[in-house]
């Protein structure tokens, strides 16, 4: 009766050694912001448009299943957030993600006295960070991008 249970044992070993042998051995993708845009606000409400290019290395396609971000616009966080939906980057391809994100009230109104307490400030400082999830195994990828931007014309560096 051991010498049945060892032989079941080895054979269910063996087994989970085969199935990690068939799993492809994947690379994280590339993520990077490649642009911040400050969108025409919704009554109080501040609208951003983050894009992000994602880079996949890898040879099977790799579904994106959701990013979360902050943004912070002189020192003060006013959107944070989680995008669900996103595309699938095709194998050995890259795409260009965006994400519509939207401050609320409060966190707007705090950024809001924050620049009225210096009205001639022409250029304020900003930080995007993100989390992308792919899922397959690998972990959540961090990404984030500090610029400044101008409050007249939307533009970034």
């Amino acid at each position: 009766m051991l010498k049945w249970c060892r032989y079941v044992l080895a054979g269910i070993a063996l087994t989970l050694a085969g199935c990690a042998a068939l799993q492809p051995k994947l690379e994280a993708p590339t993520v990077a912001v490649n642009s911040v845009k400050v969108l025409p606000g919704q009554g109080l409400n501040m609208r951003f448009l983050i894009g992000l290019h994602v880079q996949n290395p890898n040879s099977i396609p790799l579904p994106i299943h959701g990013v979360n971000y902050t943004v912070a616009l002189a020192d003060q966080q006013v959107v944070s957030g989680n995008a669900q939906n996103q595309p699938t980057i095709p194998a050995h391809g890259e795409q260009d993600v965006e994400i519509e994100a939207v401050a609320d009230l409060m966190n707007g109104l705090s950024l809001a006295n924050a620049l009225l307490s210096n009205p001639l400030q022409q250029e304020v400082p900003y930080a995007v960070k993100a989390s992308v999830d792919v899922g397959a195994f690998l972990p959540n990828i961090p990404v984030w991008k500090n610029g400044t931007v101008n409050l007249a014309t939307g533009a970034i560096r």
